[in-house]
């Protein structure tokens, strides 16, 4: 029970930066608040903010995240894909060294990510244990961009099959397009307050792939691949 993955690069996770904007009538710098309106009013600088973040904000970075990417039945059987992004490493995850799954590089914000998908109510590469699925990933923005057919039997290459898209930033689709000429749509799911996302859908068995491609928001083509018979 297994998976095939033919296409995987690593995206390098960005970072952003917070300009404050003075309001209108008040001054201030370093953190110093001057009042010019005679109404209190004061800014804070961004490294006071950093020091001291509000309890909702604090609460929110270490919220697990989940979300369903796809579901549906496939030759009578109920398949499901999910993500689940964890903003710690759960202390009984089998990992020794704290490296990346994705990679040696050990990283500097150590979370983990969960993508699991089932057939059947059975978990794919469930032999693996409860955390199969799950790989040690840099923080919130650690994208990592792929796409594999995952399946119960002969690594994924035959049987009935779930195809999981990792795709770029900006895509919005995917449309999976058989060799007798069905097609299938996915909207692409990106798990909130990260920038991972997948899409998911599914295959019957004895059918082959003729081409699996990928929109923006505006429908025009990003990718175009045939190479998944």
């Amino acid at each position: 029970m297994s998976s095939s993955i033919k296409k995987l690069a690593v995206a390098v996770g960005t970072a952003a930066i917070v300009v404050s904007t003075p309001v209108a009538g008040a001054w201030a710098a370093g953190g110093v608040s001057g009042d010019t309106s005679g109404k209190g009013l004061r800014t804070q600088s961004v490294a006071e903010g950093e020091q001291h973040p509000p309890r909702h904000a604090q609460d929110e970075e270490q919220r697990t995240v989940a979300s369903t990417v796809g579901s549906g039945i496939v030759d009578g059987k109920e398949w499901s894909v999910t993500l689940t992004f964890h903003p710690e490493v759960p202390e009984d995850f089998p990992s020794t060294d704290g490296a990346s799954g994705f990679g040696d590089s050990r990283p500097q914000d150590p979370a983990l990510l969960c993508q699991r998908v089932f057939i059947g109510g059975v978990q794919v590469d469930h032999q693996a244990g409860p955390w199969a699925g799950c790989s040690v990933v840099d923080g919130r923005d650690d994208f990592v961009e792929g796409a594999g057919l995952h399946g119960l039997t002969d690594k994924g290459t035959s049987g009935t099959r779930i195809f999981v898209g990792n795709p770029a930033s900006g895509t919005a689709s995917a449309r999976l397009t058989l060799d007798g000429g069905t097609v299938r749509t996915a909207e692409v799911v990106t798990l909130p307050g990260t920038s991972y996302r997948a899409f998911a859908l599914p295959i019957a068995d004895g059918e082959t792939i003729a081409s699996v491609d990928t929109f923006d928001g505006q429908g025009n083509r990003l990718t175009h691949e045939t190479y998944w018979d």
